[in-house]
């Protein structure tokens, strides 16, 4: 009898370092998933949050265009002084894709993202395009008034190393679709931009 528990508790150190290489690998692992957290008070859209969920939403004339789990939801193409902004997800179980294209914002890589930290940047004018893809047809669309918030951006370290650049904010705009005025309201982003998601050139 002695001996079984002995035996048990020389076995939990063992046990405890098994156990925190697995976290190790899962948590690396769970950096690239996106992890949806529905806002009670806006339905449809996850909730605003900071710590880098790889989530994204926003109401189009009030239907919800939001992230999904089987396509990468961002990714952040700087080309020369362009930074565009490139949001993939659903809306009425149709794929569709929001790039904003924002000029004089030359950025070499995602740790250089933290020039952006608490920015407002004004979509009206011709120092930002915004394109939305449906069902491959590429709009460029008009905008009549609109803002991107980016209101924090943290340093990611895993094993002290800046693996990634957390990336979050709200948005909202009008904008002429079919020569129509449409709204997108209650926009919010949380996203981890990394090697995988992030492109210079």
């Amino acid at each position: 009898m002695k001996t079984n528990i002995l035996q048990k508790i020389l076995l939990l150190p063992f046990i405890a370092i098994l156990l925190s290489a697995c976290t190790t690998e899962m948590d690396s692992f769970s950096l690239q998933n996106t992890v949806f957290v529905e806002d009670v008070e806006n339905p449809g859209l996850p909730i605003y949050s900071e710590w880098g969920y790889n989530t994204f939403g926003v109401y189009i004339d009030r239907v919800p265009f939001v992230s999904d789990y089987s396509v990468l939801p961002a990714k952040i193409i700087v080309n020369s002084d362009t930074i565009n902004i490139i949001l993939k997800g659903r809306m009425n179980y149709t794929s569709e894709t929001l790039k904003f294209s924002f000029i004089d914002y030359p950025i070499n890589d995602f740790s250089g993202l933290k020039v952006l930290n608490d920015s407002v940047l004004n979509m009206k004018g011709n120092k930002c395009i915004v394109t939305l893809t449906r069902n491959n047809v590429s709009d460029t669309l008009k905008i009549i008034e609109g803002d991107f918030y980016i209101k924090r951006v943290q340093d990611l370290y895993v094993d002290k190393q800046h693996t990634k650049a957390i990336i979050s904010g709200t948005f909202k705009f009008k904008f002429f679709l079919d020569n129509e005025p449409v709204a997108a309201s209650d926009g919010r982003f949380d996203l981890g931009i990394g090697y995988n998601n992030f492109y210079n050139y």
